[in-house]
């Protein structure tokens, strides 16, 4: 054998003893096993493609799904977008094209008064390729939490303890409410750009409920203040589970993700095939199209295929609860752009650029999944928004 063929069988050899080596390890902390440990922090996928490495829960597709329309011929909404300027940075205009581009946009759906005007794909992207919704999946765990006030299965103001009796005793206070409204004071960082974060550990370990345990440090007493943390809505998913006594994966296929229609069949990745804790905080993972189908849910007032599916006063902008920025409220687990408003429009955002964009005033919905930077452009991006509903028809 070649002496170098020897040095690389050797090297592959030490590889696989120091893998099972970290095997005990990685369990230990409750982490990933190695190879997906080591494909989150080395392989360089795009956050587009990093549900791979979780466990997921599967969500069957409905067996009627709620037709998109697509204008027969060429209308003048579908002729206006190649040569469509959007808002961009200190008052410049970007080609729509150019906008895609800089954003690193994979979809780009928009659906006007029902009809889906544009459904635009990129970066090698198709209308079969599966998303992660990131944060997106906050806006539908909202609506489903009001689904479940409106069967009664819970109440906003039922104590958290009610549903989750292992959380520390010093949450005593703290309400259904205070989760949805990300009023706990819980202080859990949304720091993205370490590896050694709570939210980063909070997003890759493999037992959410002994996470939970853990938690005891506050800012502020519940109720009282307004902070953005993830931390709430992994806790308002577990409530929401508890209250409805089954996986909350069911829920939302049962409740939602099939009565809305979805053409195809998605997923909610879990902490792990042992614990099956949904990481409730994100992580959806679906169609470009269904997603589109989920928004266009609060233009129709919770209705698809003539039937209720949400409830109406769901339906709705949220009030303002907090405010995040100079460009941003937050109201029921919806972001509420402050700039130059109708009054009326309203967003999920995901990180990395995942976008479900509601202007009921126009009848539209967008929808834009990314691979863009963490928490990059968002307000130039709603503004983009703005741009292509000004063009669309009156």
């Amino acid at each position: 054998m070649h002496k170098y063929q020897k040095i690389v069988l050797s090297c592959v050899a030490g590889l696989i003893l120091l893998v099972a080596a970290c095997w005990p390890v990685t369990s230990l902390l409750q982490l990933p096993p190695p190879p997906a440990l080591l494909g989150l922090a080395l392989d360089g996928r795009q956050p587009s493609q990093r549900q791979v490495y979780f466990d997921s829960v599967p969500l069957a597709a409905s067996g009627a799904p709620q037709v998109l329309q697509t204008p027969s011929v060429q209308s003048a909404v579908s002729a206006a977008f190649p040569s469509l300027q959007v808002a961009w940075r200190n008052g410049a205009r970007l080609d729509l094209a150019q906008f895609l581009q800089q954003t690193h946009t994979n979809a780009l759906l928009v659906v006007h008064r029902g009809q889906l005007v544009q459904e635009r794909y990129l970066l090698g992207a198709t209308r079969e390729t599966v998303f992660p919704s990131y944060s997106v999946a906050k806006s539908i765990l909202s609506d489903l939490t009001g689904v479940a006030v409106q069967e009664g299965k819970l109440s906003l103001s039922d104590p958290v303890r009610n549903y989750l009796p292992d959380l520390p005793q010093k949450f005593d206070a703290l309400k259904v409410n205070d989760l949805l409204h990300m009023h706990s004071g819980i202080h859990v960082d949304e720091k993205y750009d370490s590896a050694f974060s709570q939210i980063a550990y909070m997003y890759i370990t493999t037992d959410l409920k002994r996470f939970v345990r853990g938690l005891g440090t506050t800012k502020f007493t519940p109720g009282e203040g307004f902070v953005y943390r993830s931390v709430d809505y992994l806790l308002l998913g577990m409530v929401l589970s508890a209250a409805t006594g089954g996986p909350l994966t069911h829920y939302l296929q049962e409740k939602l993700w099939q009565p809305m229609g979805a053409q195809y069949s998605a997923s909610w990745s879990v902490d792990s095939d042992t614990s099956v804790v949904e990481k409730s905080f994100c992580c959806i993972n679906a169609r470009a199209v269904d997603f589109a189908r989920y928004g266009l849910l609060h233009l129709r007032r919770g209705q698809a295929n003539d039937k209720a599916v949400l409830p109406e006063n769901w339906m709705q902008r949220p009030a303002q609860i907090g405010v995040a920025d100079a460009d941003f409220a937050y109201g029921r687990g919806w972001w509420l752009p402050r700039r130059a408003t109708n009054g009326q429009d309203y967003t999920a955002i995901g990180i990395h650029g995942q976008y479900v964009y509601i202007d009921p005033v126009s009848d539209t919905v967008i929808v834009k999944l990314s691979d863009h930077g963490a928490e990059q452009d968002e307000a130039l991006t709603v503004a983009a928004f703005r741009s292509i509903v000004a063009a669309l028809p009156p």
